[in-house]
C-alpha cells in the first residue's frame, strides 16, 4: 500500500463481500473515497422505471449504512459522472479510480468511454475489475468457457475488517449536498402502496437471505416449479434482482450452490429423503446461472444490439406499427388472459418467471407483430431485475431475429392449460374474470366476458403471417452466411441435448 488516493466509484455493486473493485481500492491506497453518483441521465433514460429507482435506493442506503458501521463513509452526489469527477478532483488529487467493468446500455457504454478519456487526460489510472464472468475484447468465443471457469472458481473475497480509510470527504460536500434524503418521490418517481409491498427487497443482507432460503428450503421445487407463474415466486431462486444491483455476485451464488450440492451428496449416500431430487434441481439452477453470463457476453461483444438485430437480415422484417396494439399489450388488455395476467403481474410486482417473459415477448412480436425495438424499453421498465445484457439477448431471441435458434411462437391458451389450468394466477391479476369458469377463460376468443375484451387479433392467422415473414427472410440469398457469422460470434459452444423441438410451444 502506498500514499496514493483512490476514488472508488460505486455503480451497481452494493455489497462488501466479494467486491473486487472495493478490495483493490483498499489494497492500492491508504486513502479511499467511495462515491455513488445519481445520474440525471439514468433517471431520465427511457428504460428507467420507478421499480429500478426504488431498488437502487434500497441497495444504496443499505450499503452506506453497513459501510458506516465499519468506520467508512460514502459520498452520494447527484449529477453527471464527468462533472462530478471534476469537482472532486479539484478538492483532492486522487490518482486512481476503481469501478467494476459494466456491460450496460449504449448510455453507460458511452459514459464509460468518456470516463476513460477524461482519466487519460488527467493522468489518472482507471481500473475496471470484473464483477461477473463477461469479458471485454473477447476475440474468440471458443475460449470463453475457460475464462469463465477461471473467474467463477476464484477464491471469494471476504468482507473488509475495517474501512476507516474510506472516509476522505471534501469540505463542500458536508454543506452543499443533502443526498441522504433522496427518495423515490424527490427523484420524480412514484409507486403505489401495492407495488411497494409487492416489490422484492434489495440489499446485501436480503441477497444472502434469499439465497439461503433457496438452497435449504425453496429450491427443492425449482426443477419444474419455475415454469408456472403460480409456483415460480417461491420455487425460483429470486436472486436475479440481487445480481442486477450487485448485492451478490454470480460466482458467490455458484460456489455456495456447489457447497450445498456436496452436502446433499453426503445426504444421498446416507439415504436422506429427497436429497437426490434436491441435487437435480440445483444442477438445473447452475446451468441457468451459467447461461446468464453467456447472454450478457452478447451485449458486451455487440453493443449495437440495443438498436439493431444481431442478424442484420431481420432488419428488413416488417411489423405492425399500430400504437393501439402496443398500448393494449403494455396495459394487459389484449383479450388473451395469460398474456394480460402476466403483464399486470409485472406492472404490480416487477417480477414474472422466465417462461411468461418469453411468452409475452413472443406474443408481442409474433402475434401482434410489434417490433422488438418498440417493446424494448416498455418491457425493460417492467422488470425490477432489469439486466440489459439478459434483456436484449432474450428479447431478440424470443422475437426470432437472432437466426440461430428455433422459431418459438408461444400459444397463450396452451400456456393456461399447461401452467395455470385452474386459472388461479389469471383470476388474481385479471379480477374481472373471477366469476368465470376455467373452461370459459381458456375457450375465450371472439366474445367479451363481462368487461373483459375479446382477442385483439386472431392468434392463428396473425402468428402464421409472422412465421411466413420470418421464414421468407431465412430463404433469402446470403442469409446462411449471415447466420453462420452470428453463430461464430455469439453462439453457445455447448451441444444441445434436445433435437427436433416443436416450433410452437
Amino acid at each position: 500500500m502506498n500514499d496514493s488516493h483512490t476514488l472508488y466509484w460505486l455503480k451497481k455493486d452494493f455489497r462488501l463481500f466479494d467486491n473486487p473493485a472495493l478490495h483493490q481500492s483498499l489494497i492500492d491506497s491508504n486513502k479511499v473515497t467511495p462515491v455513488f453518483i445519481m445520474e440525471d441521465s439514468f433517471l431520465e433514460s427511457s428504460d428507467t422505471s420507478a421499480f429500478h429507482v426504488q431498488a437502487l435506493l434500497e441497495a444504496l442506503f443499505s450499503f452506506k449504512k453497513v459501510l458506516q458501521s465499519k468506520g467508512g463513509e460514502l459520498l452520494i452526489i447527484r449529477g453527471e459522472v464527468i462533472e462530478t469527477f471534476e469537482k472532486l478532483h479539484a478538492s483532492f488529487r486522487f490518482n486512481k479510480i476503481y469501478a467494476h467493468q459494466e456491460t450496460g446500455t449504449f448510455r453507460t457504454y458511452q459514459r464509460d468511454i468518456a470516463v476513460r478519456n477524461w482519466c487519460q487526460k488527467k493522468e489518472i489510472d482507471f481500473k475496471e475489475p470484473l464483477q461477473t464472468a463477461v469479458f471485454r475484447n473477447l476475440s474468440n468465443r471458443d475460449t470463453r468457457h475457460t475464462y469463465w471457469k477461471e473467474f467463477t472458481f476464484e477464491k471469494l473475497i471476504p468482507i473488509p475488517k475495517k474501512l476507516s480509510n474510506c472516509i476522505v470527504i471534501p469540505e463542500w460536500y458536508k454543506f452543499e449536498t443533502r443526498t441522504d434524503s433522496l427518495t423515490l418521490e424527490s427523484l420524480g418517481f412514484s409507486l403505489s402502496s401495492i407495488q411497494k409491498e409487492s416489490m422484492q427487497k434489495v440489499s446485501e443482507k436480503d441477497a444472502f437471505n434469499d439465497l439461503d432460503s433457496f438452497l435449504h428450503e425453496r429450491g427443492l421445487a425449482y426443477r419444474g416449479g419455475i415454469s408456472s407463474p403460480l409456483t415460480a415466486f417461491q420455487a425460483g431462486s429470486r436472486t436475479s434482482v440481487h445480481l442486477a444491483y450487485g448485492t451478490i455476485t454470480s460466482r458467490t451464488i455458484y460456489q455456495k450452490t456447489l457447497e450445498r450440492m456436496e452436502e446433499l451428496k453426503l445426504q444421498m449416500e446416507a439415504g436422506v429423503k429427497n436429497a437426490g431430487k434436491w441435487r437435480m434441481s440445483l444442477r438445473s439452477f447452475l446451468s441457468r446461472l451459467h447461461w446468464r453470463d453467456h447472454f450478457i457476453q452478447r451485449l458486451e461483444t455487440e453493443p449495437s444490439m440495443e438498436f439493431e438485430a444481431i442478424n442484420l437480415a431481420y432488419e428488413k422484417l416488417e411489423y405492425n406499427a399500430d400504437p393501439k396494439l402496443l398500448s393494449a399489450w403494455q396495459n394487459g388488455n389484449t383479450g388473451f388472459p395469460m398474456v394480460d395476467a402476466s403483464i399486470r403481474c409485472l406492472n404490480e410486482t416487477g417480477f414474472i418467471n422466465f417462461r411468461m417473459r418469453a411468452m409475452i415477448t413472443s406474443f408481442a412480436c409474433h402475434t401482434l407483430q410489434i417490433s422488438w425495438k418498440d417493446i424494448n424499453c416498455p418491457m425493460a421498465k417492467m422488470y425490477t431485475d432489469y439486466e440489459p445484457g439478459i434483456h436484449l439477448s432474450q428479447l431478440q431471441m424470443q422475437a426470432s431475429v437472432v437466426g440461430i435458434n428455433t422459431v418459438r411462437i408461444y400459444n397463450p391458451n396452451k400456456q393456461i392449460i399447461d401452467q395455470d389450468p385452474d386459472t388461479i394466477f389469471i383470476k388474481k391479476f385479471v379480477p374481472e374474470l373471477k366469476k368465470y369458469s376455467s373452461e370459459q377463460i381458456i375457450l375465450h376468443k371472439e366474445e367479451t366476458l363481462g368487461n373483459y375484451p375479446p382477442n385483439i387479433v386472431d392468434y392463428k392467422i396473425s402468428s402464421a403471417e409472422m412465421r411466413q415473414k420470418i421464414y421468407a427472410i431465412r430463404k433469402t440469398e446470403g442469409y446462411r452466411e449471415i447466420a453462420d457469422a452470428v453463430y461464430k460470434k455469439h453462439g453457445s459452444r455447448k451441444k444441445s441435448k434436445t433435437k427436433n423441438r416443436k416450433k410452437e410451444k
